[in-house]
């Protein structure tokens, strides 16, 4: 079996980019495989608006890690914009770029862009076709119901034929298009372990059903992490950390499709094949199981969550390349 990949979604809150690249200077030198950014948009002390300029400045600091957006919405890009910055990060970064992208979802996000929420999906079809058009060929001549192009970009991407792309998100259109558009498919951290084992069937369905042979390699997962020397106190930073986020985006505000009011209070509930919460004995298993039942060959931390201190992202980076890695050679 092949080297169990592991990589983290750094500090966000877009004033922490010092503590972020510290961070990400640190996994490269410990071994880590992966740096991915999330784009959310007007949330106080969480997440970053723009994760490509971000990810810009990691690319010149590191050498080896793999650099990529977990996810990036494409409703808020022009096409060529986007075609154009991922032609340079991966330039910049000399072929380590990875596009996660998705449609979006949040209501308040498209007002302040002042883009259609309902028309979101039929666009995102136009946006690849006209991205992987610009990467892979010497001129495009595109009319579609939402964009036109004409014309050509450079430089080109220095990966070929083009950067991988990785559709995020759920439904029955999303796992098509992340089987017929897109080279694969990265769920979210939200979802439980039944639910991601059925999206990836689903996935692998549509794709034969396309008729695309060529065998995914990597099987991406996103979860929500806190590790500690022991058990006690990654539940008590669970507590203070993970349940107040959860509690105030899921239980009060507006829906989310796996996690209803009633679980988003529950910590022993959200932890069963959800979370890797624990010290290191209680997180390899967790860990193992979603490498034994999904098929998992890449595993993404999320390692900050409202308060969460750096130092403590520091310590995890070092307590999982020490306890947690040696156990997935």
């Amino acid at each position: 079996m092949a080297r169990l990949k592991i990589g983290f979604i750094p500090i966000e809150g877009g004033t922490y980019y010092k503590e972020a690249l510290e961070e990400v200077t640190r996994a490269e030198e410990l071994g880590f495989d992966s740096v991915w950014m999330e784009e959310h948009h007007a949330v106080t002390n969480h997440y970053w608006p723009s994760p490509f300029p971000v990810l810009a400045g990691f690319a010149t600091r590191t050498s080896k890690v793999m650099l990529g957006t977990d996810i990036a919405v494409a409703a808020f890009y022009h096409p060529v914009r986007l075609a154009e910055d991922i032609a340079m990060l991966d330039v910049m970064s000399n072929g380590r770029i990875t596009l996660g992208i998705a449609i979006g979802y949040k209501p308040d996000e498209f007002a302040l862009y002042g883009v259609d929420l309902a028309r979101r999906g039929a666009r995102f079809e136009e946006q690849l076709a006209i991205m992987k058009g610009l990467w892979t060929q010497e001129t495009v001549s595109f009319k579609g119901t939402y964009y036109t192009v004409e014309g050509r970009i450079e430089p080109k991407p220095v990966t070929k034929p083009h950067p991988p792309v990785w559709i995020g998100g759920w439904g029955d259109i999303t796992l098509r298009r992340a089987a017929t558009l897109a080279d694969n498919w990265i769920p979210g951290p939200t979802a439980d372990l039944a639910r991601l084992v059925k999206g990836k069937a689903q996935f692998l369905a549509n794709r034969r059903a396309a008729g695309r042979t060529s065998p995914i390699t990597e099987w991406p997962l996103t979860r929500d992490l806190i590790i500690a020397e022991t058990d006690k106190q990654a539940r008590a930073l669970a507590e203070e950390h993970i349940m107040v986020a959860y509690r105030r985006e899921y239980a009060g505000g507006w829906r989310h499709p796996f996690i209803d009011a009633s679980i988003a209070t529950d910590l022993d509930r959200l932890m069963e094949d959800r979370f890797l919460i624990g010290g290191p004995d209680q997180v390899i298993p967790k860990i193992r199981k979603l490498v034994d039942t999904y098929g998992m060959t890449h595993l993404i931390c999320r390692t900050f969550f409202p308060g969460m201190p750096h130092a403590h992202i520091m310590h995890e980076l070092d307590l999982l390349a020490r306890e947690v890695m040696p156990a997935f050679k």
